[in-house]
């Protein structure tokens, strides 16, 4: 038995997974849909590298209870279940660092309206249907509010020539987030609310804070964003897309709603 704790025992364990790990990463990348799978593979790999490792723990601790350290130590049950600890961890711990796991890129809609008015005052109407109500109002600015049971959602429909941080800070200061404030602040407290925000900014021109709009997401507890981007320059619609991350489930829900709202089919 002592033979299975020899340091060159463990090392050819820990190259073996390595090695295994190149075919199955380069088979993935040459996958339809590669990260989503790869994101399948690190799933399973760290589960199966978990399971192993708490049956060990536990095996370990029953030993050193009954019996004593040293018979713990030396049981070939418990060394034998470091085997597959290391075995199948290693690899999708490999996926995770070296894996190139790139964020999908938005969907891309093609426009039904040729300019903000129209494309407003279409949402305006739509919204209405899926009980929204009108809260806010300005020049540039037009917030809907709906409540159902415990959950609160907004409608945010906002126009700009061109996205930059500071008309988008000077906006959501001022203007927005006095008027969410309070749900925002009930959503951190309280474990019985959520608030559901979909976000739409129109401009004329894009540019690089567009395009990390459209592209980054960052859901927080009891707090949901869905980040929409119209661009009447390109006369496109940018609905972004996600594979995996905190709030998933609630992500594609306003994303699917947002969709039956603007009456878009397909994806």
């Amino acid at each position: 038995m002592d033979i299975i704790y020899e340091d060159w025992f463990i090392i050819m364990i820990i190259f073996l997974s390595i090695a295994i790990y190149f075919p199955i990463s380069f088979i993935l990348n040459k996958c339809k849909n590669s990260d989503s799978k790869k994101i399948i593979f690190i799933k399973i790999s760290l589960i199966l590298g978990s399971v192993f490792f708490v049956l060990g723990l536990t095996i370990y601790i029953y030993l050193m209870i009954k019996y004593d350290a040293s018979t713990a130590d030396k049981n070939l049950i418990t060394t034998i279940l470091q085997i597959p600890l290391i075995f199948f961890s290693i690899p999708g711990l490999l996926m995770l660092m070296f894996g190139n796991i790139k964020p999908p890129k938005p969907d891309k809609y093609l426009l039904k309206q040729n300019n903000y008015l129209d494309f407003s005052n279409y949402l305006n109407k739509r919204v209405n249907l899926f009980n929204y109500e009108e809260k806010y109002t300005s020049d540039r600015l037009k917030i809907y509010y709906r409540v159902i049971k415990k959950k609160r959602y907004y409608m945010i429909d906002t126009k700009l020539e061109e996205l930059t941080e500071e008309n988008f800070n000077e906006l959501y200061d001022k203007e927005i987030f006095p008027i969410i404030e309070q749900d925002f602040n009930q959503a951190k407290k309280s474990m019985r609310y959520e608030l559901f925000i979909t976000f739409i900014i129109s401009v004329d021109r894009m540019s690089p804070v567009f395009n990390r709009f459209v592209n980054t997401l960052d859901q927080d507890k009891r707090y949901y964003k869905l980040p929409i981007g119209v661009s009447f320059g390109g006369n496109k619609m940018y609905i972004p897309n996600e594979i995996e991350g905190f709030g998933l489930m609630q992500f594609n829900h306003l994303k699917k709603e947002f969709k039956k709202i603007m009456e878009i089919e397909g994806k």
